[in-house]
């Protein structure tokens, strides 16, 4: 005499197999997945000064940087492209900066806008922006931060 499984077991049998092979999938799947690793912010210390230097050393000059004291990753830049005199504040994270769109009045009296962004790597600051307004223009600065007790602008 044979065996007969009467045909209204199957599926139950065959929904049991497949649950148990996902939750087999799921858990080798899971035991052979690795630790995420979070990657810690770079800290990086804008406070200085640095030398720009220009494509003739008579327009070379100073780029100056310091926090803000009362605001957190804000940083106050002075002297940009030796022209924005009023300082502009710029927020900070990891060794990149931001310079969101602010108005300056340059030494004639006309009123600008500027925006941009830069970073730091090894010291050296690099920082692209976007002058608005009469006769603006869109710019790049490369500056190297200057040692503590150097003046890099006479060599000394």
């Amino acid at each position: 005499m044979k065996n007969y499984i009467l045909p209204s077991r199957w599926p139950g049998k065959a929904a049991h197999v497949k649950k148990s092979f996902l939750v087999s999938a799921l858990l080798l799947s899971l035991s052979s997945c690795e630790t995420e690793q979070i990657a810690k912010p770079i800290l990086v210390d804008f406070d200085g000064t640095y030398t720009v230097q220009e494509a003739k050393s008579d327009d070379n000059y100073l780029l100056i940087l310091h926090k803000k004291e009362d605001k957190s990753n804000t940083l106050l830049i002075e002297n940009l492209a030796n022209l924005v005199k009023s300082p502009l504040e710029a927020r900070t994270s990891g060794n990149r900066l931001i310079i969101g769109e602010q108005t300056f009045t340059n030494t004639l009296g006309a009123r600008y806008t500027i925006l941009g962004d830069g970073k730091i790597v090894d010291n050296v600051l690099t920082l692209h922006y976007k002058i608005k307004g009469y006769n603006g223009y869109n710019g790049a600065v490369y500056a190297k931060k200057q040692v503590a007790g150097t003046n890099q602008m006479s060599g000394k």
